[in-house]
């Protein structure tokens, strides 16, 4: 990712508060400009608006529709990170098959966001540790 560059970045969750936060940490980090969507409905209009360079997307509370998200994405090329509360393997495997190019838990997103938004933005494929620790 070239240093200066402000990125696209939209935030799904269905939480207000977290998708403020996630921002915050985002914009203090100075990575890129967040547009945020409370559901698959607003992240595909959004997405058709203005095409993010990467989405943030929650698993909760319709891990179903948000695998189908996901994969809508990639079909669009449009890179994903998981940010959810789900450590488990099978939500972790669900979401990397589905197209996600990285895995973060939101415990770890105060310390590891930045990074995993720029390890994706810069192709790279992220498991955080927590998310990988059920993958052995």
């Amino acid at each position: 990712m070239n240093a200066g560059a402000m990125r696209r970045i939209l935030l799904v969750d269905d939480h207000t508060a977290v998708r403020h936060a996630l921002a915050l940490v985002l914009a203090e980090e100075g990575i890129g400009e967040c547009r945020e969507a409370s559901g698959v409905t607003e992240a595909l209009e959004a997405a058709a608006r203005e095409p993010p360079d990467v989405a943030l997307v929650d698993l909760s509370p319709e891990t179903e529709a948000a695998l189908r998200l996901i994969a809508e994405f990639r079909a669009r090329d449009i890179p994903v990170l998981v940010c959810s509360m789900h450590e488990k393997s099978n939500y972790v495997r669900r979401a990397l098959e589905a197209g996600a190019r990285g895995y973060i838990t939101k415990p770890e997103a105060a310390q590891e966001l930045a990074h995993a938004v720029r390890g994706v933005l810069e192709g790279w494929m992220l498991v955080s540790p927590r998310a990988a620790e059920g993958l052995r």
